[in-house]
């Protein structure tokens, strides 16, 4: 018995010596291709957070932030290292012109605009309404820009407004890589250009390539938006299955013990009965000879207008005790990309507490929702319909989580002379930070401090909305990137690129360094993907002794081209319930305009770089 342990002990120690051996052989393989271990570390840092992105719906600031302080924890990355980020000038560029954008939304100019963009032919609309939001969008971030002209266009009865709100989203997403302020990725990519030693990006440094882009993709955009978008304000399945509500079987009510079909619930105009929720099982689809009991919670489909029908049912009652808020005050918003109700549902969420207010319906885009209300977890870009209280419009925290569709007065404009002062500073504070006679950071702490003391702005504003997941993605983004040159990562891969690229041109590599970051925006945002793709730019172009700078800019403008899905950039995500809009629109409209774009983007940085 002995000897059998002895030798089965013996095949053991084998089996493990193969395995140790093997595995010291992939190390040592591994060792070899990244120089050292710290290499090899964060080069699977790196792929760890890809995968997180692409795999998980874990928040992206998790990911970064995890990812860097991993680097501290194993001695990758020192202390100022990790933190170096945060202090940034770029970033907080970037932060600033976030909060400044807050009472921006508040003006009426972009409101007023709406009846001018409006007026005319669609194709004439679409460019003037193109035209505008891009150079607006290219001083303003372009989140306010949509913000603020996604009611009024909502609300406009000239134009169907699945014809405007998408090439509204496209034109503002081209407009922002017009300048360096124009959008986040800009500033997130000058900011690494500071980090790495490089001259900092000028004011208008983006502009040679972004204006040929954007007159092209504007001309794709008037030719192109009219004929492939539908209306579907007016179509007969938007009238008639849009919202998700619903309500509740009352005790002692005259529909239990009845079926579907004796109670009349088959028959109604415009509302559809999908689903009966029943001791927390869902029945679905509903027969017609399905009996209706007491506390069953029915789920219809269908047009708000036509509340008042089933109003009409016996001890058919909505879960909330809003009744007269629900006949008089409703309010549509749609649950913005910085919201913190977003992957809680809506039982979770005490709307009455948090806003005095109740969910009464759900639209996205056009999914037939399942499950009732309560379960429904919230997702950025979610159209609800609340019934509110009185105390809705002084609640702070509206702004913070929603974007107001509806006719309600919690954007309050400013007045006429508040609105005059923050324009003015604003077109001051720009035109100083691009002659660069007085330095941006600089300028826009004074102008909030301004915006604060006229109380233009609360600091109640600026808690609410400060862009805290954004600043961190950021500066965690700058400490890995950090942890790439530290280790020599970057110059390893420029080796690999070498060894295995020898046989492209420049030119070559810098579309593959645009798809590249064009294919990361669509999968992970906008942010995240410049963030991962600028290390990889400039090791590559150091190959050929190439100049970095079109490499640079093929980052940027590849990180911007997110026209394929609702979900890589947020304006898209804004427009995408608003105007009702399928996947496939996405696909119609920005399939061309990603073509135009990306041709005329590269070559304008080819041309320009004389790669």
């Amino acid at each position: 018995m002995s000897s059998l342990l002895v030798m089965e002990l013996l095949f053991l120690d084998a089996k493990f010596e193969a395995f140790a051996s093997m595995l010291i052989r992939s190390l040592r393989g591994c060792w070899i291709l990244f120089g050292d271990y710290d290499q090899l570390f964060v080069a699977l840092n790196v792929l760890a957070i890809l995968g997180v992105l692409v795999f998980t719906r874990i928040k992206p600031w998790i990911v970064f932030v995890s990812s860097v302080a991993v680097l501290y924890l194993t001695g990758v990355l020192s202390l100022e290292s990790a933190l170096h980020g945060y202090t940034n000038p770029s970033l907080l560029v970037l932060v600033l012109l976030y909060l400044v954008s807050l009472p921006l939304e508040k003006t009426q100019l972009l409101r007023k605009m709406t009846g001018a963009i409006t007026s005319g032919s669609e194709t004439g609309s679409v460019f003037r309404l193109g035209l505008f939001s891009a150079v607006f969008s290219s001083f303003v971030n372009n989140t306010a820009v949509v913000a603020s002209m996604l009611g009024p266009l909502k609300r406009q009865t000239a134009i169907d407004a699945s014809k405007l709100l998408l090439p509204l989203s496209y034109a503002s997403i081209i407009g922002g890589t017009l300048t360096l302020i124009g959008t986040s990725t800009n500033l997130i990519v000058n900011g690494f250009v500071i980090d790495h030693g490089f001259p900092a990006l000028g004011f208008f440094d983006f502009t040679l390539i972004g204006a040929p882009v954007f007159v092209c993709c504007l001309a794709a955009l008037v030719f192109v938006a009219p004929r492939v978008l539908k209306p579907r304000d007016n179509s007969e399945q938007a009238t008639i299955r849009e919202y998700f509500l619903e309500r509740i079987v009352l005790p002692g009510s005259a529909l239990h013990g009845r079926t579907v079909q004796e109670n009349g619930l088959r028959q109604l105009e415009q509302m559809f009965l999908i689903e009966v929720v029943r001791d927390h099982k869902v029945l679905a689809p509903v027969s017609p000879n399905e009996v209706i009991l007491e506390h069953d919670i029915l789920v219809f489909s269908g047009d708000l207008l036509a509340l008042n029908v089933l109003d009409d049912f016996d001890g058919l009652r909505s879960m909330e005790t809003f009744d007269s808020q629900v006949r008089e005050n409703l309010v549509e918003v749609i649950v913005s990309p910085s919201s913190g109700l977003v992957g809680r549902t809506i039982k979770q969420v005490d709307f009455r507490a948090k806003f005095d207010a109740a969910v009464v319906a759900v639209r996205r885009g056009d999914q037939r929702l399942k499950g009732g209300l309560g379960a429904l977890a919230l997702r950025a870009g979610d159209a609800l319909v609340l019934a509110v209280g009185d105390d809705f419009t002084r609640r702070r925290n509206i702004t913070a989580d929603f974007i107001m569709v509806g006719d309600v007065g919690t954007h309050k404009t400013l007045s006429s002379g508040k609105e005059a002062g923050l324009l003015t500073g604003f077109v001051a504070i720009i035109a100083l930070g691009a002659s660069g006679f007085v330095p941006l950071l600089k300028g826009l702490v004074v102008f909030i401090a301004l915006l604060m003391l006229f109380k233009v702005i609360t600091k109640e504003d600026l808690k609410a909305r400060f862009p805290f997941a954004l600043a961190v993605v950021i500066a965690s983004a700058l400490g890995l990137a950090q942890a790439i040159f530290q280790t020599g990562l970057a110059d390893t891969i420029s080796g690999f690129a070498g060894e295995y690229l020898s046989g492209l041109t420049p030119f070559a590599a810098l579309v593959g360094v645009f798809v590249l970051s064009w294919l990361l925006t669509e999968m992970v945002t906008n942010n995240a993907a410049a963030a991962i793709m600028f290390p990889l730019a400039i090791a590559v172009s150091s190959q050929w002794g190439a100049d970095y700078m079109p490499f640079v800019m093929a980052v940027a403008f590849g990180a911007s081209a997110s026209f394929l899905s609702p979900f890589g950039y947020q304006t898209n995500l804004m427009v995408y319930t608003a105007g009702n809009y399928r996947i496939s629109d996405y696909l119609k409209l920005g399939g061309p305009i990603l073509v135009v774009y990306s041709v005329s983007a590269l070559t304008m940085i080819s041309i320009i770089y004389g790669v």
